[in-house]
Formats: C-alpha cells, structure tokens, sequence
C-alpha cells in the first residue's frame, strides 16, 4: 500500500511542502502500478483543502490540486484524476469560473470511463452554473443532454451502472429515483427547445417525459407538461 499520509501543519510554507511530498508519493505510486487508499487519498485532500483556507492560501491548493489531476490524468489514472476534481469542485463553491473549468474537467474523465453516474453529476454542475444566466442557453442545452444520455444510460442499465459503481460517500438511489430525474430533464430541454422554437423535438422530449411520470406518479410536472403538449400541439 502506498504511503500518502498527512499531518497538519500550521504555516503556510510548510504546508505547500507537505502538499508537494503528497503529490509526488500519489504520483509515484501511480507510476509503479501501486494500490493507493481511495478514502486515504479522498479525506487527505480534504484535510489539506481545510488546512490552506485557514492559513489563506485557498488559490495555492487550487493549483497544486490542478496540477495534481492533470498529472494523474496523463498517466492514466482517470479514477483519482476524477476524484481530485470532485474535491476542487466542492472547495471552490461559489466561484463560477473555477467550477466551470474543474466541472467541465470531471466530466471528460467520467465519460472516458463511461462512468454516467458522473457524467450525471457532473453535467448536474454545469447545469446549476449555466441555469444562472439566459446567456448560457446554448450551454446549458449542451449538458442536459449530456445529462439525459447519462440518465438514459442508468436507468436501461440499473443492475450494470450498480455493479460498476464507485463511490466513498454515496450508494446509488433506487431506478425510480432515475427515471424522476430524467423526465425532469426531458421537461428542461423542452422549455428551452420550445423557446428556440424546435417544437417538434420539444413535443418528443414531452412525451417521453409524461410516460415516464405515467408510470411513476403524476405530480406539479406531469401536470406542466400536459399544458405544454396541449399548447404546443393543438389537442386538449
């Protein structure tokens, strides 16, 4: 097992140091085919991402952080890669810029891994910055898309997305939990469609969406996009 432990430190100096003997031990062990501890390497990085926003120092982590993944990345570890990802995406909550460039990041590395369980959570980052501004339109559409392929992806393939499934923190929801979530996305692309004035495709993604509450219970959505299909194709 490779060694990648950590100590706190309280100067900053020091703390860049010790950041630095973490990154080349994770490395080298990548290097050598070793096993490195995910909820080691995961709880480490979070210990440290604490440590270097007491001392003041949140943008030197950044990009030791960076320099890290990408690193990991080149050498083939997309799974740590991904992971360090994941971190600066949480350590960076509230700066839009920093979310963009680490969310957009992850989900190349999840769709190498064909992961869509992170493709999912990913393109669900992307989707909450974009959703912020009407000039983002184009994007946003661009990763619900991607979102609803992830979704598509688990809900055909429940059991299979289950066994290949990796995560420290989380178990996978029920398939209905899915399936909720995807027609929800079907109605997101709708509106957007609709305003684009692609009213065919809008009408498909309509459909597909209410059939999918029709077998797992009507509510506030299903009865919106009833109102929609009723305006948008003339039969009420």
């Amino acid at each position: 097992m490779a060694k990648i432990n950590f100590k706190p430190a309280i100067s900053a100096n020091t703390l860049q140091k010790q950041f630095g003997v973490f990154s080349e031990n994770a490395i080298r062990a990548v290097q050598r085919n070793q096993n490195i501890d995910a909820y080691k390497f995961s709880s480490t990085l979070q210990k440290m991402g604490d440590s270097f926003v007491a001392v003041g120092q949140q943008e030197v982590m950044n990009k030791g952080a960076k320099r890290l993944a990408e690193t990991l990345a080149s050498l083939k570890n997309d799974r740590l890669a991904g992971m360090v990802y994941s971190f600066l995406i949480k350590f960076n909550a509230g700066n839009e810029v920093a979310i963009e460039e680490f969310a957009t990041n992850g989900l190349k590395i999840a769709k190498r891994l064909h992961d869509p369980i992170h493709i999912m959570a990913r393109a669900n980052d992307l989707k909450i910055l974009y959703g912020r501004k009407t000039s983002n339109q184009e994007k946003l559409l661009k990763v619900l898309f991607e979102e609803k392929r992830a979704l598509n992806d688990i809900v055909n393939d429940y059991e299979g997305v289950q066994k290949r499934f990796c995560s420290l923190t989380r178990q996978m929801r029920p398939r209905e939990n899915y399936e909720e979530k995807l027609a929800a996305i079907k109605l997101d692309i709708a509106e957007i469609l609709v305003a684009k004035n692609d009213n065919h495709q809008a009408i498909v993604e309509l459909k597909e969406a209410l059939a999918i509450y029709e077998r797992i219970g009507k509510g506030k959505n299903s009865e919106k996009i009833e109102k929609m299909l009723s305006e948008l194709t003339g039969v009420q």
